[in-house]
């Protein structure tokens, strides 16, 4: 019985210190991984508040920030608004789209962290095809697509996005 008291506090521990890791924000300028394939995105149906379909496939011609969040994950609850703002910003220069897919299993959760008025770009990935297709591991996870559907850079986990440095770059990267 003491063994097992014992094996399921080093669970404790280890949990605390997993989520404590993932709950920091990343650095101001954000460090990324290149993604030298070229490779094809692969292609997403995703679902928009009224229920309507948005295929990454339909946006070829403008790149679009993917980024995969969900509501149950600190550090997604405060990456978020500062990325929303930040492609915001950027978009005032350059045409470029924001898809932040959410994997809530419905939209109840993601209206509430809103506060009811979800923003534009926010959709839901209802079947979790596009998490495994994009092979997404952690959260948040975020990749710019180019305007020719060439996945080009990966953002792994959180960043802050609310500096001039972080605009710039993904200005420079668009």
């Amino acid at each position: 019985m003491g063994l097992l008291v014992v094996g399921q506090a080093l669970v404790l521990l280890a949990y605390r210190y997993v989520d404590a890791r993932r709950r920091s924000v990343g650095p101001a300028l954000p460090s990324y991984e290149e993604l030298q394939s070229g490779a094809e995105a692969p292609d997403l149906e995703l679902e928009k508040p009224d229920g309507s379909v948005v295929r990454l496939a339909e946006l070829r011609g403008t790149p679009v920030l993917l980024h995969f969040w969900a509501t149950w994950c600190p550090p997604c609850r405060t990456e978020l608004p500062t990325l929303l703002a930040c492609v915001r910003d950027v978009a005032r220069v350059r045409k470029v789209e924001v898809l932040a897919v959410s994997v809530d299993p419905d939209w109840a959760p993601v209206r509430e962290f809103f506060c009811g008025e979800v923003p534009p770009g926010v959709v839901r990935d209802r079947t979790m095809n596009g998490y495994r297709k994009y092979e997404v591991s952690l959260l948040p996870d975020t990749y710019l697509v180019s305007a020719t559907g060439q996945l080009r850079v990966r953002f792994g986990g959180a960043r802050d996005w609310r500096s001039r440095e972080s605009r710039e770059l993904l200005a420079r990267l668009f």
